[in-house]
């Protein structure tokens, strides 16, 4: 069986997010951080992309390919998959042993439809019968890969549970229907499940802003977790669980550098979603500083023109140094001043609106603040899954047909390169993120 590697780049335009398929590797030796490190990098050297200009490289939760990406690019440029930690997340609540007893029953019963061609008939004349729906509606089948398939599948039983009673009522080898208190735990359990479904959802996109929302979801989630009122004992087990899981996984969020930084430049946000009174701290000093660094490059630019003209016209002096040292304090202490306003009026306009696009209110920003709007544009174009670069292989059984079985790596990538090039965009001159 053959294993590839999907490397996907994300990057911004104006106020429009894009992104572009780098390829799809064929991995020929042991998946070791050593090797898929040496793949990164010759992706990044094929394509002529500076490894200076990668803000944040996002891959699942693997060890090899986590140790990859410290030794191509460094420990801070990691980020984990949102989506595949919630993943994670999920899973850990299939510890309740009921729950994963139900689970597997609810499989078996959708599995047989599945396999019923008579069974299945059945079920498509009766819910187009009762739904009005001349294609009826069918049983959704879960994928171990993909926890959020099982919430779906939960959710379609429930749906659908009394027409399945009574199909399965008149087949005497199909499986048993679930209990009453069976289908109160589902039901309560659904509740449990809702947030990290519809959060999920949320992030699963590559055309709008994500990186900033990871914190906010974040709280939102243990929130309506914690407070939802569940009586059921299993789905109190499950509840508690959940709680766990995202406390363990997502519970030092804060201290992300990135996402703490995206979080508070997205005007939607800015400090509102921090519990931690230091991480919130770091974020700004770390906004600050990249304020200065963009400051000093710009001035040191000036200077070093203005040197030269002035460097014959001098006298000599003894405290020539000293003068200097005292413009270049007073300079600094200036430039903080001014910098440190222009962050402190930021924060202090009102909050936009949840359906707005951030970079939009950051166009209208850019004349006001001019330093914040590049580092705003660099963090808030970070795409904080790998669901692009997994959708890749969709997209590569599409190009890669029968009738073009006998393409080689390289043609293959270059296709798959076109075809995601979208048609309004003609060249790309920034590569912000990488996705694995």
């Amino acid at each position: 069986m053959k294993s590839f590697l999907g490397v996907t780049a994300h990057f911004g335009i104006d106020i429009e997010l894009h992104s572009v398929t780098l390829g799809v590797y064929e991995l020929d030796e042991r998946h070791t951080s050593d090797y898929l490190s040496e793949i990164l990098l010759k992706v990044c050297q094929d394509w002529k992309i500076d490894l200076e200009n990668v803000t944040i490289v996002v891959t699942d939760n693997a060890a090899n390919i986590v140790k990859a990406i410290e030794l191509a690019f460094g420990k801070r440029k990691h980020i984990p998959c949102f989506a595949h930690t919630l993943n994670l997340v999920a899973e850990g609540t299939m510890i309740c042993t009921e729950w994963r007893n139900i689970v597997s029953k609810v499989k078996s019963i959708v599995t047989w439809f599945k396999q019923s061609c008579i069974a299945s008939d059945e079920l498509h004349k009766a819910t187009a019968a009762a739904m009005e729906t001349p294609a009826g509606v069918k049983l959704i089948q879960s994928v171990d890969t993909r926890w959020n398939s099982i919430y779906y599948m939960m959710q379609r039983f429930l749906e659908l549970r009394s027409l399945l009673n009574d199909i399965l009522f008149r087949h005497p080898r199909a499986p048993a229907m679930l209990s009453a208190s069976e289908i109160a735990t589902v039901t309560s359990v659904i509740v449990v499940l809702r947030p990290l479904e519809a959060a999920t959802k949320e992030i699963s996109g590559d055309k709008y802003c994500t990186s900033s929302k990871i914190m906010p979801l974040v709280r939102c989630m243990l929130s309506k977790i914690t407070s939802a009122v569940i009586e059921d004992p299993v789905a109190k087990e499950v509840q508690k669980l959940a709680i766990n899981e995202l406390n363990k996984r997502m519970g030092s969020i804060e201290h992300v550098t990135a996402l703490a930084v995206a979080c508070i430049l997205d005007p939607r946000f800015k400090k509102m979603h921090f519990n931690d009174a230091i991480a919130c701290s770091k974020a700004v000093a770390k906004i600050k500083g990249l304020m200065m660094k963009k400051n000093l490059q710009t001035n040191e630019e000036i200077e070093s023109d203005s040197d030269k003209s002035d460097k014959n016209e001098e006298a000599f002096s003894l405290w020539t140094d000293h003068h200097k040292l005292v413009h270049h304090n007073w300079k600094i202490n200036k430039s903080e001043n001014v910098l440190s306003d222009e962050l402190s009026v930021y924060l202090r306009t009102p909050v936009g609106r949840l359906n707005e696009n951030p970079l939009e209110i950051w166009r209208d920003y850019k004349i006001q603040f001019p330093k914040l709007y590049k580092i705003a544009f660099k963090y808030l174009t970070i795409v904080d899954t790998s669901v692009p670069s997994e959708r890749l292989f969709s997209q590569a059984g599409l190009v890669m047909t029968e009738q073009r079985n006998r393409l080689k790596g390289k043609r293959l990538n270059k296709l798959l390169f076109l075809h995601s090039i979208e048609k309004n965009i003609g060249i790309y001159k920034e590569k912000n993120v990488l996705a694995l």
